[in-house]
């Protein structure tokens, strides 16, 4: 019996050290954590960082690094390369490729097509075909999901998906066989040591952190701060993925009332994020969709209540005491729950911290043991 571990190439636009992508990098560092030690991964990357001119420093460029439980080969942004694809390809058993309207997936795909790559092609839909998001650059989109499945570039290929509701999203813009496998994101392991936090009736911290962009919605958590009675400290953080949208959030901030004082901290290094989390009472998040939401857990495993939109699979926080999910139109209920916490005195906010904390670790516990990512890479 063959006891070899299978190798498989992920084809992604970001990894590490990169962490403006936010999410997308979180899903497959966490993955490698989880998975690293039954699969030998190896992964085909940008050199670089979203928006950034200079390479990493310390890396071999077209050829293999150890990241971790990884190899990782990187490649300049023109670097995914019919001939570096095909060739990797050889080296392994499967090919996971996060999204498909890349330069590297669309290669990928056509590759697969012309019979080139003879191994299983799986393509991680990564929320793309979300309502929201596949909104966003609609026509562009459109023309290139119609040109494949009249092309046929879609046949053969796996999806993998995070819920039913996304294999239906996928469904409505590929012509595609019921070739699926549902595999939600894995979470960061989560440290178990108890936090402590201290907080004044009164007073609370509000963070909010995600690039900063139209879907992750600073702007509607402005307007929720407008109307807030009670002090707060608004924190926020991420890179300015849209300039012309934090513009447009600057002017909303500076109009905010004076109980409100906000300040804008930069980017976060994901291995920072959760130190960073732990200085705030709440993580406030009407995001306008999210296929998971690493930030959320991290803000839990932070013990940061989260008060959040119905965007996102997290629709159980309340029956966990860690936060609020309401529609993105309800907005009064999400002043009502900011200051319920600013109202909190410190024992009542402790037990608050605690039961976030506590999901964190019980979600994340039950992910991994779960995982539909198994069933994928066995292919």
């Amino acid at each position: 019996m063959n006891n070899a571990k299978r190798e498989i190439l992920i084809i992604t636009g970001r990894y590490l050290p990169g962490y403006k992508d936010g999410g997308p990098v979180r899903t497959i560092k966490n993955l490698v954590d989880y998975l690293g030690d039954e699969y030998n991964f190896k992964i085909l990357t940008c050199d670089r960082d979203h928006g950034d001119t200079n390479r990493y420093p310390n890396i071999k460029e077209n050829e293999w690094n150890t990241v971790g439980k990884a190899q990782v080969y990187y490649v300049s942004p023109k670097g995914f390369k019919f001939s570096v694809i095909k060739n990797l390809a050889k080296e392994v058993d499967l090919i996971y490729c996060c999204g498909c309207f890349n330069d590297y997936a669309i290669n990928t795909l056509i590759l697969k097509r012309l019979n080139r790559i003879k191994i299983p092609v799986v393509v991680a839909a990564m929320g793309l075909f979300s309502p929201m998001e596949f909104r966003l650059k609609y026509k562009k989109k459109k023309l290139f999901t119609t040109t494949f499945n009249i092309l046929g570039i879609f046949k053969n290929i796996y999806w993998s998906a995070t819920s039913e509701m996304e294999i239906n999203e996928i469904k409505q813009q590929i012509k595609i066989n019921n070739n699926f496998f549902i595999a939600e994101d894995l979470p960061r392991k989560v440290d178990d040591t108890p936090i402590i936090k201290n907080k004044e009736v009164g007073k609370l911290k509000v963070v909010w952190i995600s690039r900063i962009a139209p879907k992750k919605n600073l702007k509607g958590a402005i307007e929720i701060l407008q109307k807030v009675k009670g002090n707060v400290e608004f924190t926020i953080y991420g890179p300015k993925h849209v300039p012309e949208y934090w513009d447009e959030c600057k002017k909303a901030l500076n109009k905010l009332p004076s109980n409100i004082n906000w300040e804008w901290r930069g980017s976060v290094e994901s291995e920072n994020i959760i130190d960073t989390l732990k200085e705030h009472h709440v993580f406030l998040f009407p995001t306008l969709g999210e296929n998971y939401g690493h930030v959320i857990q991290e803000a839990l495993s932070a013990g940061c209540p989260v008060v959040l939109s119905d965007q996102t699979p997290w629709q159980d926080l309340e029956l966990n005491n860690s936060g609020f999910v309401y529609k993105l139109e309800e907005k009064n209920k999400f002043i009502n729950a900011i200051e319920t916490y600013i109202n909190m005195n410190q024992d009542e906010f402790k037990q608050a911290y605690i039961a976030a904390h506590s999901y964190a670790i019980k979600n994340s516990n039950e992910k991994a043991n779960h995982t539909g990512y198994r069933e994928i890479f066995d292919l």
